[in-house]
């Protein structure tokens, strides 16, 4: 984890797995946790998305940490154009992760909504597929579907938004890496009803991924992630 004086606060983590799904869920099972003035995007009417973005940190990407695990849930909402044309806009609703040290960090630094440490994570590359649980059960098996991934080098940039008390924090992220995008048709695996879905009932959600952005399992990527600011 490096500092860098280009953005304020800007912290540049190491990571050697990213894969994310965006699922479909329907705008009124998810409008009354977005706050005011950000607003869900919807790809069709009546229909928003959500994210789970999975992470594996290696030994030192969070200072003298081990290796450790990250599982992120977003509502992807409308990008404030003002800061530039992001991949998506996401207002994130649960962060957790099997260290507790970083669990903390994520609180204090970027005040993160965290939901707590997991108890047990599989990743497998080939077939691509991660697994999530914790000691109230499981929460997700998430798989890729397209059957030939091509990647290159290149670049995401991101915005993040958080709520701390009454107020909105938004940050500029820019993901580097081997990266590969799909929206291949198929079912992605299973999402179980679990606390930490922030009360998404996710067993009406259809487990087929609208979209699926990955790094090449195993290859080295870097996520720029700068500490939110206030946002007006």
């Amino acid at each position: 984890m490096t500092s860098n004086n280009n953005q304020e606060g800007l912290i540049i983590w190491n990571f050697d797995f990213a894969f994310t799904t965006f699922y479909e869920v329907e705008t009124d099972a998810i409008e009354h946790l977005v706050p005011k003035p950000l607003t869900p995007i919807e790809v069709a009417p009546g229909i928003s998305l959500f994210s789970l973005i999975a992470l594996n940190f290696p030994k030192g990407a969070l200072s003298t940490l081990p290796e450790f695990q990250e599982l992120i849930l977003s509502l992807i909402v409308i990008p404030d154009l003002s800061r530039g044309v992001p991949k998506s806009a996401m207002y994130i609703l649960s962060l957790g992760s099997t260290n507790q040290e970083h669990l903390d960090h994520c609180t204090n630094y970027y005040r993160l909504p965290v939901f707590g440490k997991f108890s047990k994570v599989n990743i497998q590359y080939d077939p691509l597929i991660v697994e999530y649980e914790d000691d109230q059960g499981p929460i997700v098996s998430m798989k890729n579907i397209h059957p030939r991934p091509e990647y290159g080098e290149g670049e995401r940039y991101f915005q993040a938004f958080v709520k701390d008390a009454a107020d909105i924090y938004v940050a500029d992220v820019l993901m580097k890496g081997s990266l590969f995008e799909h929206q291949q048709a198929g079912e992605v695996g299973k999402l179980w009803p679990h606390p930490f879905f922030r009360g998404i009932k996710v067993n009406e959600v259809e487990p087929v991924a609208f979209m699926q952005m990955l790094n090449k399992p195993g290859s080295p990527g870097q996520q720029f992630y700068p500490r939110p600011e206030k946002f007006t």
